[in-house]
């Protein structure tokens, strides 16, 4: 839901104990753990998760309408992309809605939604609540609702029929347990999370179960919305960096955030102290990640295997195959200079567009 207040609210702390630089490193089980968890997590995958669950026979034709998140965020626009890569190698028909950050916009493209019939409607990033009247008109015209990246976990009589990146907290974690790793058991971490789209809570969510693991780590979330954002977070991350002096780690979500973060730790002479770590593999991101530039760890969920991702949850419905637990997820890559794509984004699985091709038979 959007946040309406324009100012930043402290939404909650982590352990009080510990995080300096010039603290004692400890040492335990959470420590190994972590390593391990952020060893695997830089792992570039080759398989898409959807592999295994086999071959599936396309229809001759199908329309999908997607309702996109603020086409203005980069990742929004790159699932988009993915969707349309997908339904364009299968000759199917796309329509387009940018649903902006606000609950009027995103229930007006429901509607356009619902309104134009389509075989399947993608609403990517908000909940169902927000557009009720929508959702329920389309169960009742048996149009099933696919949720990507909605937070929300699958509800086929009310709500999405099946989630397509039910990883976010996932995703967090990765980060929560890299952080953890590098700082070793050191980590004073200020996270900063969107409130309009609540995948950015629970990435937030799992930065923190990984970091309260680490007892002389130190955590603080603040939550902030995206609507908002640009005027709100450059002040509201210089304060906290004024205000914390052994801070050495800022988390922002979603990735346009960790930008602005890092822009803050510039400005305030700590480039060498505090590093950045974000989501959703926005090439400005890696482009900083390539380079070791503040921004020192990107994930993201395979951005254009996504759209790919959700096509592929479509064709199994369309042809009445299983989904287990109705969830389909692409795979997931925490970049960090060692590993991030020379130049764009990290689109996927190695070689993931000719990997779903071949689960649809069509060469």
């Amino acid at each position: 839901m959007l946040a309406a207040a324009a100012t930043l609210t402290l939404a909650g702390c982590g352990n009080s104990t510990g995080g300096a630089a010039d603290d004692p490193a400890a040492d335990g089980p959470w420590l190994s753990e972590a390593t391990t968890a952020a060893q695997a997590a830089v792992v570039v995958p080759t398989d898409i998760s959807v592999k295994s669950l086999g071959p599936v026979t396309p229809p001759p034709a199908m329309s999908m309408y997607f309702v996109g998140c603020d086409q203005s965020i980069p990742g929004c626009v790159a699932q988009v992309q993915g969707v349309r890569e997908a339904t364009t190698a299968l000759g199917f028909t796309l329509e387009v809605c940018d649903a902006k950050s606000d609950v009027a916009s995103f229930q007006n493209c429901m509607s356009q939604a619902v309104n134009a019939k389509p075989d399947f409607i993608v609403n990517n990033a908000r909940p169902s609540s927000d557009a009720s009247e929508a959702y329920a008109k389309a169960h009742a015209q048996n149009i099933p609702v696919i949720g990507q990246f909605t937070a929300q976990a699958p509800n086929p009589a009310t709500g999405n029929t099946v989630e397509v990146g039910s990883v976010c907290q996932i995703e967090g974690g990765l980060l929560g347990n890299y952080i953890v790793a590098q700082s070793k058991g050191k980590a004073n971490v200020a996270i900063f999370a969107d409130t309009v789209y609540q995948c950015n809570g629970q990435r937030a969510d799992g930065i923190k179960a990984a970091l309260d693991k680490c007892p002389t780590c130190t955590v603080s979330v603040d939550r902030f919305s995206v609507a908002t954002a640009q005027t709100d977070l450059p002040p509201a991350m210089q304060a906290k960096i004024q205000s914390n002096p052994k801070l050495n780690w800022i988390v922002g979500t979603p990735g346009f955030s960790g930008v602005l973060a890092a822009d803050a730790v510039r400005q305030s002479g700590k480039a060498d102290s505090i590093s950045v770590g974000t989501f959703d593999g926005d090439e400005p991101t890696l482009a900083m990640v390539r380079q070791g530039d503040i921004i020192k760890a990107d994930v993201a969920s395979g951005v254009y295997e996504n759209g790919w991702t959700v096509v592929d949850a479509a064709l199994r419905l369309k042809a009445g195959q299983p989904i287990p637990d109705n969830i389909e997820n692409p795979t997931q890559l925490l970049m960090n200079q060692d590993n991030a794509p020379a130049t764009g984004t990290y689109e996927g699985a190695e070689n993931f567009r000719q990997q779903f091709k071949a689960l649809w038979g069509i060469g």
